[in-house]
């Protein structure tokens, strides 16, 4: 069923694992509702060199009227620059908006408070398991969240009438070397009863570091984690933990956001509390949920998926590297789309200004700027079903034609396209039962696809000064015509043709008349306007597959394949009707005209360049004849 109501969701990362459950309860939750959801994403922060710099281009991706309501994930931008453009722009709009942040700077806010669970933990190792001595092991690589945990363990012990020691608080990297620098210094004071750690990652870390060093866990050392990952639920001993109730963070922020649509007010903050999860290695006893074998094969899977994914960017990377057709690229590309596990539809969508050039370089090649309509877009690739259906270009009303829409509930995860600062467009891609598939591949996939793009670019703009250095070494810069070396470099082709098509070929020489006279009479600027008309008399008679010339002077030079004697004779009258026509329309206090001579060889299984030199000269004397008359004529 088509749904006209939509919600727009900015978040950053959604290859990651909390990115993908919020989103995927944002999607659940919007669409018992009624509401389709598009997801606009972007890398801010990742070291992608000159990648990041056009990820603000995703702001001018949506159609931000057609959103009935906005969530934004604003925790999720490492850049704070990206952050606050995105928040700035979303200031501007009417429509409803909950941020889903620790805190809301200006909109309100849902946030999953577990930091405070830190306080729990350590309660919990301190009454349940009578523990005297409890440690914090924090992350500096997170210094914001680790320092809040640090807080709450601080608290724990104080209400509990104690003081962490000189050994007991230590803060190192996800590095197993670091974490083993961590043990020894929590031993400095004694093997220490229980350790808090600031998150599943880093007490896995710990334990490793533990067993290494021979201490039993939980026996020796007792320890909990925070954030309840699938390598803490799957190791042994199983990891006591706090949950992490991602899914249900993104239907709280939907129902909020209705909440906002339907005119209720809000508190700035609303927080879903997590909850302690107590399990093995904190000394409790529970059930192993799950047979760790399965998790073992999972992981061998995913391994497989990425050594997949590494070894099939690297055959797209290469596929793509040299493309400089558009429409070549797009069919190699509808090779790898077709490979993404559980991708339901693909489109590649263009700025209808995406391969413009610079005005610098239009100026240098002497092009003009054609205007483009900004609120249009090109949809160049879709795969939709397996099926690849046409492009087409649509108003920018919605992400997609109107047509897309039909019949559909699909959510779309819109990504954009740019090179440097130069933005491209974006891709927009569904997934089959709205499941997020999101994975870490597409961003090579992205990636390439920019290049692709810029490549196909370059090539435009390498094609527009290839055609200038061109016409400037080969054409003659007053009229335009081709000079000598434009002259030698087509004689062949047209040689060629008349002796494939066993044409005559016909020769012929024009000469301006009086230009000595012009020029003396009017200045040379006059005479190089004489010329310039003759250049254009000329070009108007040229049919295609002629090869005029001028090669300097008022001498002009033409080679023709096909004509008769009669033609030819056409071809001379058509010359001089042409200036006559001028002449009658100009102001000039001058006549422009000319004196033409022609010779023709009939069909041959060859020319030699002495037979066409020989016919040129043919051509000059009746020229020469031609322009007696006009002088006899004119005393």
């Amino acid at each position: 069923m088509y749904h006209a109501k939509k919600i727009g969701v900015f978040i950053s990362h959604i290859f990651g694992a909390y990115q993908q459950g919020v989103c995927q309860g944002i999607i659940d939750k919007a669409a018992e509702y009624g509401y389709r959801t598009e997801i606009f994403t972007s890398l801010d922060g990742e070291n992608l060199g000159i990648y990041e710099h056009g990820e603000e281009s995703i702001l001018r991706i949506p159609n931000y009227e057609s959103f009935d309501g906005i969530i934004f994930a604003s925790d999720t931008y490492l850049s704070a620059d990206l952050k606050e453009k995105i928040q700035n722009k979303l200031k501007t709009l009417s429509c409803p908006i909950i941020e889903i942040a620790v805190t809301g700077d200006f909109f309100p806010a849902v946030s999953l408070e577990n930091n405070s669970m830190a306080s729990a933990l350590t309660t919990h190792f301190l009454t349940v398991h009578q523990a005297s001595r409890v440690c914090y092991l924090g992350c500096s690589a997170e210094p914001h969240f680790s320092d809040l945990r640090e807080a709450y363990y601080r608290e724990a012990l104080k209400n509990a009438g104690q003081e962490p020691g000189d050994n007991d608080i230590y803060s190192c990297n996800y590095d197993i070397c670091d974490v083993k620098k961590a043990l020894s210094f929590f031993c400095k004071a004694g093997t220490p009863e229980a350790v808090v750690c600031y998150n599943d990652r880093l007490a896995l870390l710990f334990l490793a570091a533990a067993l290494l060093a021979g201490y039993r866990v939980p026996d020796d050392i007792a320890l909990t984690g925070c954030d309840d990952t699938p390598e803490g639920r799957n190791t042994s001993p199983r990891l006591t933990t706090v949950s992490f109730p991602i899914y249900k963070l993104g239907t709280a922020a939907v129902e909020n956001l209705l909440a906002l649509i339907q005119g209720n007010s809000l508190p700035s903050n609303i927080t879903l509390s997590a909850e302690p999860l107590i399990h093995n290695s904190c000394g409790c006893q529970s059930s192993q949920s799950s047979n760790p074998v399965f998790f073992t094969g999972e992981l061998s899977a995913r391994i497989a998926t990425l050594e997949n994914s590494i070894f099939g960017s690297i055959d797209m990377s290469s596929s793509l590297q040299y493309v400089t057709d558009l429409d070549e690229g797009m069919d190699l590309l509808e090779q790898f789309v077709r490979k993404i596990e559980s991708c339901q539809a693909f489109f590649l969508c263009l700025y209808s200004d995406w391969d413009s050039v610079s005005s610098h370089i239009l100026a240098i090649t002497n092009n003009e700027e054609i205007p483009v309509d900004t609120d249009t877009i090109l949809l160049k690739f879709a795969l939709k079903n397996g099926e690849r259906l046409p492009e087409c270009s649509y108003r920018k009303k919605g992400l997609l034609p109107d047509y897309i829409y039909e019949d559909s509930d699909c959510a779309y995860i819109c990504i954009p396209l740019f090179f440097g600062e130069k933005e491209f467009g974006y891709i927009a891609l569904s997934y089959e039962n709205n499941c997020i598939d999101n994975h870490f591949q597409l961003i090579q996939w992205q990636i390439n696809i920019n290049q692709m793009l810029q490549s196909i670019r370059e090539s435009k703009r390498t094609g527009m000064m290839v055609a200038h250095l061109e016409d400037i070494y080969m054409k003659d810069s007053l009229t335009g015509l081709y000079n000598k070396h434009g002259y030698n470099h087509f004689e062949k082709q047209l040689l060629n043709r008349a002796i494939s098509e066993n044409l005559p070929v016909t020769a012929f020489m024009i000469d301006m008349d009086g230009l000595k006279y012009i020029n003396d009479t009017y200045g040379h600027n006059e005479g190089d306007h004489a010329i310039q008309v003759l250049g254009q008399a000329l070009q108007n008679t040229c049919e295609k597959g002629d090869l005029c010339a001028r090669f300097s002077g008022d001498e002009f030079y033409m080679l023709t394949a096909g004509l008769s004697e009669k033609e030819a004779q056409l071809r001379i009258e058509t010359i001089t009707a042409y200036l006559h026509s001028y002449n009658s329309q100009s102001a000039k206090d001058y006549q422009i005209s000319c004196s033409c001579g022609f010779a023709c060889a009939p069909p041959s299984s060859s020319f030699s360049p002495e037979q066409i030199q020989a016919l040129f000269v043919e051509a000059d004397q009746n020229m020469y004849r031609e322009k007696s008359r006009h002088h006899a004529a004119r005393r």
